[in-house]
C-alpha cells in the first residue's frame, strides 16, 4: 500500500462506529465500573489529540499524500476519544483534562522530528492493542466491548499505516541504527512498566497478569519491528524527506 491507498482506506472506515447503539441499555456494575473509571479516563484523554506537531512534522514529508492520510488518521483517534466519552457519559464517568503519563507522550513526540514522533504514537498503538483487549473482557458491558473490538480493529490499521512510513526512513549507520534500537526497545518497554503499574486493575480483570502484559506486548513490537525492515531500503531517501 502507498499513502494513495492509505488515504482511501482512511475515507472508507470513517463511518466504523456506525453500527453502535448509545441508547440501547447497557449494564455496568458499581464493582466494575470502579475497575476501569480511572483507567479509561486516562485512556480517553490519550486518543484525544489535535495532533499539532504531527501535522507540523508531516508537512516535511515530500509526498503529496501524506498530510491528507495524517489528517485522516488523526481525526479517526479523536473518533476514538469521541466514543469512549460517550461510554463514560453513559456511566456517570466524567472525562480528566490531563495526566502526567499522557503528558510525557506529548512531551517525548515534540523532541526531534517526524521519525521519533511516529515512533512515540506506535508505541502508544501497540500498547493499546493488549490494553482493550483486556477492557474487553474487564467487564460485562455489551457497549463497552464493541467499542473495544472496533477499536482494536483500527489499532491493527493504524500500525500497519505507521509501520509503513518509518519503513521509509534512509537507514543510518551501524552504530546510529543499534542506538536507535536500544532507545525503541527502552521506550517500549519502559512504557510497559508505567501503564501496568497504572492500569493493572484493569488487566488482570481482562485476564492479563504482569508476565501475560509484557510477553504479548513484546511480542506484537518484536513483530512491528520485523514489518518495519521488510521493504527494502534504497526506496527510503527518493520517499522519505528525513528532515
Amino acid at each position: 500500500m502507498n499513502y494513495k491507498d492509505w488515504n482511501e482506506y482512511f475515507l472508507s472506515n470513517q463511518g466504523h462506529f456506525r453500527d453502535i447503539d448509545f441508547d440501547a441499555e447497557d449494564k455496568l456494575t458499581h464493582r466494575e465500573r470502579s475497575t476501569i473509571k480511572e483507567s479509561l479516563q486516562q485512556f480517553q484523554r490519550g486518543e484525544n489529540s489535535e495532533g499539532k506537531h504531527l501535522f507540523s512534522y508531516a508537512r516535511m514529508n515530500q509526498d503529496p499524500d501524506y498530510l491528507p492520510c495524517i489528517s485522516l488518521f488523526i481525526r479517526e483517534e479523536q473518533s476514538h476519544a469521541r466514543v469512549l466519552g460517550s461510554f463514560m457519559a453513559k456511566h456517570c464517568i466524567r472525562r480528566i483534562s490531563g495526566h502526567w503519563v499522557d503528558g510525557v507522550f506529548r512531551w517525548l513526540r515534540q523532541l526531534a522530528g517526524l521519525e521519533n514522533t511516529i515512533r512515540v504514537l506506535l508505541t502508544a498503538e501497540i500498547i493499546a492493542k493488549v490494553y482493550y483487549d483486556a477492557l474487553h473482557d474487564a467487564t460485562r458491558s455489551i457497549l463497552l466491548r464493541k467499542i473495544c473490538n472496533q477499536i482494536l480493529k483500527d489499532e491493527d490499521k493504524h500500525i500497519e499505516f505507521q509501520c509503513y512510513t518509518l519503513s521509509l526512513f534512509k537507514r543510518k549507520s551501524f552504530l546510529g541504527d543499534w542506538l536507535k534500537r536500544c532507545w525503541n526497545f527502552t521506550l517500549m518497554f519502559g512504557t510497559i512498566l508505567i501503564v501496568w503499574l497504572h492500569h493493572r486493575k484493569v488487566y488482570t480483570k481482562g485476564g492479563y497478569g504482569f508476565r501475560r502484559v509484557v510477553v504479548t506486548t513484546m511480542n506484537v513490537y518484536f513483530e512491528v519491528e520485523r514489518s518495519i525492515r521488510k521493504q527494502p531500503s534504497f526506496i527510503r531517501k527518493k520517499e522519505m524527506s528525513t528532515a
